[in-house]
């Protein structure tokens, strides 16, 4: 789901196609499982793709019952259908945690981050409240699979969170699946003190561009704090036809 950065909360309807590599394709290509779009999207003849022009029709109803904002259908790289605002940037919420992965993804391909180590070695640690010895066992690789253990207050955490949360040294790390943003809050911390660089600048270079997402900026991730904890979470700024093309990243 994507909002609006103003406490309005509006629900965003996206659906994506979902690429396992990211070559900057200068025109539409074509491989043999899927059709990677270039810089300019085509439109699919909904006849010749299979798709019924009346249930779309209840599916764009649906999407308006539900007040989507912005909603992209694509299939095999081109775009079947799309309506609302596809070019306005709405924030992020869940879907941050697939962006900052993919970063994970290239800076570890390059050798930058090794996601094995733990966070001992990197030398990293949360404020006020610091991490146990045991705690500081957790790997990089334990944090991206939401396996780290580490249940520390976390900022911007809904009360729902913060209630299921276990209980500090409850499981050891790696070894129990938990929905943490203290664990994606911590891992925007650990890249940008990895690698030397801002999220959004690494993103728009290593992401969007390749993808030749038409929208997103490196100002268009920010950043919540609190007093809980010295990592603060971050929100990516994106529109409904970069996230398709990102979504599309993972068919190919």
């Amino acid at each position: 789901m994507l909002l609006k950065r103003t406490p309005l909360a509006i629900p965003v309807l996206y659906l994506l196609a979902v690429v396992a590599s990211m070559p900057s394709y200068a025109a539409e290509q074509t491989t043999t499982s899927c059709t990677v779009p270039g810089r300019n999207w085509s439109m699919a003849d909904l006849t010749q793709a299979g798709w019924s022009k009346e249930k779309l029709a209840l599916a764009h109803q649906y999407a308006d019952s539900i007040h989507s904002d912005s909603v992209v259908i694509m299939q095999n790289g081109r775009v079947i259908e799309q309506w609302g605002n596809v070019d306005k940037k709405i924030t992020t919420f869940s879907v941050r945690k697939s962006l900052v992965s993919s970063l994970y993804g290239v800076y570890s391909a390059k050798g930058v981050i090794d996601i094995h180590k733990t966070l001992e070695q990197i030398g990293f640690d949360d404020s006020p409240d610091p991490l146990t010895p045991a705690e500081r066992q957790a790997r990089i690789v334990d944090l991206l699979r939401a396996r780290s253990g580490i249940y520390h207050a976390a900022s911007f955490e809904l009360d729902f969170q913060k209630k299921g949360r276990p209980a500090r040294g409850s499981h050891p790390p790696g070894t129990f699946w938990f929905y943490n943003n203290w664990d994606y809050n911590a891992l925007g911390s650990i890249f940008e003190q990895q690698t030397h660089k801002k999220l959004g600048d690494a993103f728009a270079k290593n992401i969007a561009r390749p993808l030749h997402m038409q929208d997103f900026q490196p100002g268009d991730v920010y950043y919540i704090g609190g007093p809980e904890s010295s990592h603060p979470g971050f929100m990516f700024e994106m529109t409904a036809r970069d996230m398709a093309r990102f979504g599309q990243l993972y068919l190919c």
